[in-house]
């Protein structure tokens, strides 16, 4: 039985006849009949009689199947077919390898046809009138009329009833699982799954329950597919077993500054994610690394220096110094030289200290900017040097040293030209700003004892930016005693006795102007002196040698107790120094290599020493 001949179409069901034994008795009464049809119209008269002794019954020799309705009312008819053919009581049993799954018979509506067959003999021999149909009817009674028993049920609603019972066997497989936890990486177990193909099932449950023979139960076999997880235990161990291989402290440096990134911070920055071939890749994620190496910022940080305009007196632009880049510490570059690292350790590589890296961070005003504004040369720094000083009433609070700088700055010295400090400086009176400050006399030295005292700071500074740039020097004398602020033997005094004076000089030598810049800079109590020589390089090289010490007399402290100062109180008046003779070797040479200055700066510092004065 196919779907197609299920559900609604009504049965036409052939009547088959068939030839049977007569019994003796029914030979008679068949020729009687006969007998009196062919004489007598009379006989019409008590067919009809006989006829309406079987209204709302089946007339005789009607069977459906095995089963005779005989002389059967409609509701007899459908009470003993539906006894005979009981197709409703069963159920189809699906067979799956997780159990069983049971859909009744009812379910579906599986039942016999019992309206239509019972219509049908019902209307068995009932065609035409009656003179037409009495042969028929006689000729059913004597030989009989079958009918073939059918069955009806809903395909559709079997069809949802399989596709819900197997629903369930589907399952989605489940991944193994790997993630990184504090202390390192947690695995969770993959899990297979599994699924059904309906199709095959519904169509040989259909094909089960079709016939009329079928058993009660139809059992029909499930057959389910495992399906693999994308992901599974192997893999994960795998990608687990890398991880821990990642895992461990990186350190940092810049120059000899180091900072130590720690195995926690690595471990927070690892990730996994599962490839489309089923394996799990094994990466960092640069942020967690990015934030700690910003422990090196500040060691890595360097401001930019803009170009700036060397100007000469008045103002005139006569050159542009260069700026330069500043240094900024690249976190992100360096996250990524630290991932390199890890990698080249699971690798098999030992572990090795990461450089951090910087980028340059460009000034405001660059240097080729500001040659093309202004058009005018790039000077080079010939040569520099910075002094500090405590700011008291021994340089007149900074001012006897930072005016001479003042006064200098802008000074242009051409080819040739012989710088002197008096002539530069011009005379030192309080009109011009100078005030008292310390002297060395002959056994002693008075804070406040000369007009211009603490000058002698400015001056050795300028003396050793000259030094520096490899100029001619003409004149320098050292001081009676060493002062630690300056460079041992380079020291340069300077001073007005009467009509006597001492003076630095040097001369530009070189075949281009040099421009001498003056600079006053402060920081809390200390005050800076720098001055710098500017010009077009020659190609000349500088060589200072290390001081040579010789004859050296140490220097010793001794406490004074004087009545004019408090009770208690102390005050330093003079501060030890060495005796001791010192040899300086400066040598110059030019672009080719040949010597065009070589000195030895001799100085003799006496033995001076210090003296406590304590308040009695």
């Amino acid at each position: 039985m196919t779907e197609s001949d299920v559900a609604t179409d009504p049965i036409v069901a052939p009547v088959r006849r068939r030839h049977r034994r007569l019994r003796v008795f029914g030979a008679f009464l068949g020729a009687f009949v006969v007998a009196v049809i062919a004489v007598s119209v009379g006989a019409v008269g008590g067919a009809s009689s006989w006829e309406k002794s079987y209204d709302g019954k089946v007339l005789p020799g009607i069977r459906v199947g095995t089963v005779d309705l005989s002389g059967l009312s409609r509701e007899q008819a459908v009470a003993v077919l539906l006894a005979a053919y009981p197709v409703d009581q069963g159920r189809v049993v699906l067979r799956a390898p997780t159990g069983d799954m049971t859909i009744p018979y009812s379910t579906f509506g599986r039942r016999l046809e019992v309206d239509a067959l019972v219509d049908a003999a019902m209307r068995s021999g009932r065609d035409g009138d009656l003179a037409t149909r009495l042969p028929g009817e006689i000729r059913q009674a004597l030989y009989g009329a079958s009918f073939e028993p059918r069955l009806v049920f809903d395909a559709p609603a079997l069809r949802a009833s399989i596709g819900t019972a197997l629903a369930p066997l589907t399952v989605a497989p489940i991944d193994a699982l790997v993630t990184m936890g504090a202390k390192g990486p947690l695995t969770a177990p993959g899990r297979a799954g599994s699924d059904v193909d309906p199709a095959p099932v519904i169509d040989a449950a259909l094909a089960a329950v079709g016939p009329m023979d079928a058993p009660a139960e139809v059992v029909v076999p499930v057959e389910m597919r495992t399906i693999p997880p994308a992901i599974d235990d192997a893999d994960v161990k795998a990608a687990a077993a890398r991880a821990d291989a990642l895992v461990g402290k990186v350190k940092i440096k810049y120059r000899k500054k180091s900072w130590t990134i720690s195995a926690a911070t690595i471990r927070s920055a690892i990730r996994f994610t599962p490839s489309d071939d089923g394996t799990v890749h094994v990466t960092v994620d640069p942020a967690p690394i990015t934030k700690a190496a910003g422990k090196a910022k500040k060691a890595a940080a360097k401001k930019p220096r803009s170009a700036f305009y060397l100007k000469a007196k008045g103002g005139r632009v006569v050159g542009v110094a260069p700026g330069a880049d500043g240094r900024a510490l690249d976190a992100p570059a360096t996250a990524m030289l630290v991932i390199e690292e890890l990698a080249s350790r699971l690798a098999g590589a030992p572990a090795a200290t990461v450089e951090v890296a910087t980028a340059p961070v460009a000034p405001k005003l660059t240097t080729s900017d500001a040659l093309k504004k202004k058009g005018v040369p790039l000077l080079t720094k010939l040569g520099t040097w910075t002094t500090w000083f405590p700011i008291s009433d021994r340089n007149y609070f900074g001012a006897n040293i930072w005016l001479p700088a003042q006064i200098i700055n802008g000074t242009m010295l051409k080819p040739g030209q012989r710088f002197d400090w008096w002539r530069a400086v011009g005379p030192v009176t309080p009109a011009r700003g100078f005030g008292p400050g310390g002297i060395i006399k002959s056994d002693h030295t008075e804070p406040t004892g000369a007009l211009g005292g603490g000058m002698c700071s400015s001056s050795t500074t300028l003396f050793n930016a000259a030094l520096r740039a490899g100029l001619q020097i003409n004149a320098r004398s050292n001081h009676k005693y060493y002062i630690f602020r300056y460079p041992l033997g380079l020291d340069a005094t300077v001073s007005k006795t009467g009509n006597s004076s001492q003076t630095m000089s040097f001369t530009n030598d070189t075949k281009h102007p040099i421009l001498i810049r003056g600079i006053k800079t402060r920081g809390g109590s200390r005050g800076y002196v720098t001055y710098e020589l500017w010009g077009l390089p020659d190609g000349r090289t500088v060589s200072i040698g290390r001081p040579a010490v010789s004859n050296v007399v140490t220097a010793s402290t001794r406490f004074d107790y004087v009545t004019t100062l408090p009770k208690g109180v102390r005050e330093q008046t003079e501060y030890p120094s060495n005796k001791m003779d010192v040899a300086v070797t400066r040598i110059v040479r030019n672009a080719a290599g040949k010597i065009i200055h070589q000195e030895v700066w001799r100085t003799h510092y006496v033995l001076w020493n210090g003296i406590i004065q304590v308040g009695v």
